[in-house]
């Protein structure tokens, strides 16, 4: 069920949902004429429907808040990351200049792996060997800044230069993390089945009074299947329609390049 809502084609869910909400309509107003014969009160359905109604709007507020939440996490993150990679850029003018040479030049190339990173799909083979890649750099920075620090430990410079570094690296674990969770799977299958329930009920509402309004119909599941694609949406970094920009990264490797 994880493979299909959050690593499959976002299309698939969609259409999915269609169909489903669809024929939770259609159904129960085709046995309209069954319906009929018993007679059924109306006001303890009128009840039952309110309720379905009132949580799964509820649940699916509460899962929209989550995944919203999470996209913010995300691209937060990734300022927070471009912020700490400048910071130690700036600090390894503190080191002797062939070891600030060879500082920055790991750190140049580590900027364009973790570019690389946001842009590959976690699934494939080339993001982990990007992170592999990136893994061996953090350690090269860390070797570079530790040694130096141990050989000048009264330099003033040198104990910042060693503290962004490791903020370069807990940022990236941390993204890392961003980029492989995502909202419980069993939230959402809640919020599935709960709006499903409550179309079900409209399907019988039209099926007690003979009435089915297609435009309104339409537009009801429309609606719904949009705002859960939305939810799904945003903790989809690899697959979704939105995604989180990696601009704050690409800009700073851009004056990198500029500076001498």
């Amino acid at each position: 069920m994880t493979q299909l809502i959050f690593q499959s084609s976002p299309w698939v869910l969609l259409t999915l949902m269609l169909v489903v909400l669809g024929v939770s309509i259609e159904v129960p107003y085709r046995f309209g004429a069954l319906l009929a014969r018993y007679n059924l009160k109306t006001d303890p359905f009128n009840a039952v429907q309110a309720g379905l109604l009132s949580l799964s709007a509820f649940v699916l507020a509460l899962s929209f808040n989550q995944a919203s939440a999470r996209f913010d996490s995300r691209r937060a993150l990734v300022t927070r990351e471009a912020i700490a990679i400048g910071t130690t850029w700036l600090r390894a003018n503190q080191l002797e200049p062939t070891a600030s040479k060879r500082f920055r030049q790991i750190l140049f190339d580590y900027t364009a792996a973790r570019v690389r990173a946001y842009e590959t799909s976690s699934q494939s083979a080339l993001f982990r060997e990007t992170i592999g890649r990136s893994d061996k750099d953090q350690e090269e920075l860390w070797a570079i800044a530790s040694s130096a620090l141990r050989a000048h430990p009264r330099s003033p410079g040198l104990l910042p230069l060693l503290q962004s570094t490791s903020d370069t690296i807990a940022v990236s674990l941390e993204q890392l993390q961003a980029r492989t969770g995502h909202v419980p799977t069993l939230v959402i299958v809640l919020t599935l089945v709960l709006v499903t329930l409550g179309t079900l009920s409209l399907g019988f509402r039209f099926a007690i009074e003979q009435s089915r309004p297609v435009i309104l119909s339409a537009i009801y599941v429309f609606a719904y299947v949009l705002v859960i694609s939305m939810v799904v949406d945003y903790d989809r970094p690899d697959t979704g329609f939105v995604r989180v920009g990696v601009t704050p990264l690409m800009q700073l490797q851009q004056s990198m390049q500029r500076s001498p």
